[in-house]
């Protein structure tokens, strides 16, 4: 489920009763509210907003947790004063809530005299605090441990007054649920990485230090197995991808550490780490990056030259005798409709820029992608991002081009034009558990399209502006979308969860 944040120095103003809306507005320097979707086994359960109140002292504020269901009614509020805290992470499991703090002075984005003063009144070393609340809003536990903050200057020129410095978890932190168990809590700041095992009373259970040293680490977990991808910087750029297991059920159960490669050594590009919604099991999906072309990935002339020689999808277990790959590749030309350099041959030729994957209720894993079309004339080639287009693989690496769904089009751009930059796709998904229907949000430069993958089907175009509005779209609970529309001359943003 994707974070859904709303724009910062917001307060709630109105509530449409059971109407599934909620309207904020900005009112003022001081107060601050930022909401959080709430999940468990990767699934939207609610929302929380986390509101920073006016201040106590120099380096303490009141605060404010209210807590809403997936339709955005409020269960419950808890009001607490506390150091400066910045919230990091949320979970849900068995009715307890588990929010994730960094608490310093000088935690979050500060101006020069913000920092000046945070820094001589700072009387308390800094600390990630864990706080479990119940859906009563009730506190029910809490759980520090010192951290040794990363600082670096974000903004600003001139004098100190303009200058802004951020202090921050090096790693961050992230949080995720352990069915019937409680929750894994992995951060890493200056001086260490740790995986955290709570249970939902918020009693330590097991700390495990990570010992691998790497600029990137991502959480997901499956039942009670728990799953860290680390990825180094190496060249390949796209490659450096390394899977550690740990079993929260089982102490004894030694941990494996696997380099995401195919049998021929390749190295493989993630673009997805989730879990199937028909077994909860988790999968890794994405490419397989082809060594001749490793440093050429980042233009359109790049992509059209083979930096990937297939496609390939990983379900996980919990020995690694349990992890099961489909590969796919096309650089053996053994893939109707598509030839050694990727290209979809036919009417409408085009090379596809993946970007996400997912699977379906039938265990189908569905790649997700722009085309990226070529034209040329007299020699010379230009390009353009037309369509979104999806690529399924079955569980033996069939490959099919399954749809087009007509999208944005781009203005056509040279060779050297930056995918990064031309390409204007984000997709998101949306989950049916009861219907076992599969939706995917393409938000694009100037619409945004809802696309039944089911069926097949466009359910719905809304535009990104309508008059003064700023329309976004995100994933919601099971069925739904949670629209978001702001407002610049009231500056008021708009809530509301919809059904699809």
């Amino acid at each position: 489920m994707t974070r859904v944040f709303c724009p910062l120095l917001l307060i709630l103003i109105a509530t449409a009763t059971q109407a599934q809306t909620k309207v904020f507005k900005e009112v003022g320097e001081d107060i601050a509210t930022e909401v959080k979707a709430i999940t468990q086994d990767n699934t939207l359960v609610g929302y929380l907003a986390f509101t920073r109140l006016e201040k106590t002292d120099i380096d303490s504020f009141n605060y404010r947790v209210t807590i809403m269901d997936e339709n955005l009614n409020d269960i419950g509020t808890v009001n607490f004063r506390q150091r400066n805290l910045e919230l990091m992470s949320v979970s849900f499991e068995q009715d307890v809530l588990c929010l994730g703090y960094v608490e310093a002075a000088m935690a979050g984005v500060l101006t020069g005299k913000e920092a000046r003063q945070a820094y001589r009144h700072a009387n308390m070393q800094n600390q990630i605090l864990l706080q479990f609340i119940s859906l009563s809003g009730k506190i029910i536990n809490r759980f520090t441990s010192p951290v040794t903050l990363s600082s670096t200057p974000v903004t600003g020129t001139g004098s100190a007054w303009t200058y802004h410095m951020a202090s921050y978890l090096k790693n961050g932190m992230q949080i995720k649920n352990l069915t019937g168990k409680g929750f894994c809590v992995f951060y890493g700041d200056e001086d260490k990485k740790e995986i955290l095992i709570l249970d939902t009373a918020g009693k330590l259970i097991r700390r495990k230090k990570v010992t691998v040293d790497y600029p990137y680490y991502f959480l997901q977990t499956s039942g009670t197995d728990i799953y860290l991808l680390t990825k180094m910087h190496i060249t390949p750029a796209e490659g450096g991808y390394q899977l550690h297991s740990y079993s929260a059920a089982d102490s004894t159960l030694k941990e494996f550490v696997l380099d995401l490669k195919d049998k021929q050594g390749n190295w493989l590009k993630v673009l997805s780490f989730d879990n199937d919604p028909s077994s909860n099991k988790t999968f890794v999906g994405g490419c397989i990056i082809n060594p001749d072309r490793e440093k050429d990935f980042t233009t359109a002339h790049d992509l059209s030259r083979a930096p990937y020689l297939g496609v390939f999808s990983m379900t996980l277990g919990t020995n690694k005798n349990d992890v099961k790959t489909t590969y796919s590749y096309w650089s053996n030309e053994n893939i109707p409709g598509v030839n050694k350099d990727g290209l979809f041959a036919g009417d409408n030729e085009f090379y596809a820029r993946y970007q996400t994957v997912f699977r379906d209720f039938s265990g189908t894993t569905v790649f997700v992608g722009s085309a990226l079309v070529e034209k040329r004339l007299l020699g010379a080639a230009k390009y353009k991002f037309a369509d979104a287009v999806f690529v399924t693989q079955d569980a033996k690496g069939k490959l099919i081009l399954d749809t087009h769904l007509p999208c944005d089009e781009t203005s056509y751009f040279g060779p050297a034009g930056q995918l990064d930059q031309m390409d204007h796709k984000d997709f998101y998904k949306v989950v049916n558990q009861d219907t076992h229907t599969n939706f995917i949000i393409v938000d694009d430069a100037t619409n945004i399209y809802i696309y039944n993958f089911n069926n097949r089907k466009l359910m719905r175009t809304i535009s990104h502006k309508d008059g003064r509005t700023i329309i976004k779209v995100f994933p919601a609970k099971e069925g739904h979308i949670l629209v978001s529309e702001y407002n610049g001359k009231e500056k008021q943003t708009r809530f509301s969860i919809e059904a699809l």
